[in-house]
């Protein structure tokens, strides 16, 4: 485009010229061509560069940013979720002439809703903006998320564990920072079982909607057997005064409970695997470890590849001797060959050799060759080993208390 500019404009002026008359016009295009094309390329090598040393993960950051030149101007364009990383690119190409169009997120199409709640026990979230796109991963009913951009009845959000993904309408109830702060300030419940049910009416006897282990409500009234209860999108219904638990009581838990923990993670056996799935009702092997964690008040990364940079190192120890309950335990192809390591597969120890996964089901195995359960592929592909008590707050694990959007 830059091309035809320049030619249509020095055509007119030099087309009737010959001789050494029109060299000088065609030196100066030249010169322009190589200043220009120069501008572009030395702007693109920067911002390889910029994300190549900045972005560690885009599951969890929006960083799309192209230079193009158009008429003669270089135009800095696209988006990205973090201001700072904006700001600091900028700064990286001082000295370069061009146009800021650079996008921070949430843009313009979310207006004031720039927050979410998730209005249904379970949401499905998915790569781009289409039921028939990929599930990549779930949200619980009460889990609050950040509004990026909308596209039709599809919302970009970014979950609280900073994981980004694509939710249609209906799974969510958009709502305005003020909004989310008086969500913050009523009194909610979580709900502590497998699977349950809000009613319409006090009788009990018409669905409302169903309730899955982790999801959050709002408490409106409470006898000794009912609770009265508002769900996200205002819906109110009445449910079993059984198996919730108070949201603050919840979040205010002060240290990994490994005993909870391995007794969470044992009643979930026999539930489905499912890509993508972080709920009770189905789960991925990565999905079953948030979740289990989620319920001792601690968020983890969404997949397995982004669990094994949190928490400690552990060594396994002759015989897997060193594993205690609780660490995750990670799998899938060492570094070798030139080739990084690649994981693939996460689980949770239950001491030593033993360990419980979501793999076609959540089930135990064993990395011990006389047990029932032993697994020779799990041994063959284990990588290592987290541990993730004691290293709360460190390597991007976060209590559900300290993250500003449940406070």
């Amino acid at each position: 485009m830059i091309q035809k500019f320049i030619i249509n404009t020095f055509t007119n002026n030099y087309k009737n010229l010959n001789g050494m008359k029109r060299i000088i016009p065609l030196f100066f295009l030249i010169l322009i061509f190589a200043c220009a094309d120069n501008r572009e390329e030395q702007a693109e090598e920067i911002i390889t560069r910029f994300e190549k040393e900045n972005i560690t993960d885009k599951r969890e950051v929006v960083f799309a940013v192209e230079a193009q030149l158009n008429s003669g101007e270089l135009i800095l364009q696209g988006e990205t979720s973090e201001k700072q990383l904006k700001t600091a690119l900028l700064k990286k190409l001082e000295g370069i002439n061009f146009i800021d169009s650079i996008t921070i997120l949430p843009d313009s199409t979310v207006g004031e809703t720039t927050f979410g709640l998730i209005a249904l026990s379970v949401s499905n979230h998915r790569a781009a903006p289409g039921h028939s796109s990929e599930l990549v991963t779930q949200s619980l009913m009460g889990t609050p998320v950040k509004i990026l951009k909308k596209n039709n009845n599809w919302y970009f959000v970014q979950t609280p564990d900073n994981y980004l993904s694509w939710v249609d309408a209906g799974g969510i109830e958009p709502i305005t920072p003020d909004d989310l702060q008086k969500w913050q300030n009523v009194q909610r419940l979580v709900f502590n079982a497998a699977s349950g049910t809000v009613y319409k009416t006090e009788k009990m006897s018409e669905p409302l909607s169903d309730i899955v282990l982790g999801n959050v409500v709002e408490l409106q009234n409470k006898t000794p057997n009912l609770l009265k209860v508002k769900l996200p999108d205002g819906r109110t219904g009445f449910t079993a005064a059984t198996n919730w638990m108070d949201f603050q009581t919840f979040k205010n838990q002060e240290k990994t409970d490994i005993p909870l923990i391995i007794s969470l993670a044992k009643t979930l056996t026999g539930r489905p695997y499912l890509w993508g799935g972080t709920s009770s009702n189905a789960m991925d092997c990565s999905g079953f470890t948030k979740t289990v964690y989620f319920m001792n008040g601690f968020i983890l990364a969404r997949d397995a590849s982004l669990q094994v940079r949190q928490g400690k190192p552990v060594e396994p120890g002759p015989g897997f001797s060193n594993l205690q309950p609780g660490d995750l335990l990670f799998f899938g192809k060492k570094a070798q060959n030139g080739q990084p390591e690649k994981v693939t597969h996460v689980g949770i120890s239950l001491g030593g050799t033993e360990f419980i996964h979501a793999s076609g089901r959540v089930q135990y195995n064993s990395f011990h060759p006389d047990s029932s359960n032993f697994s020779e592929y799990r041994k063959k592909s284990f990588i290592g080993a987290r541990r993730i008590s004691g290293s709360i707050e460190n390597n991007g694990i976060l209590r559900v208390l300290q993250h500003p959007w449940y406070e």
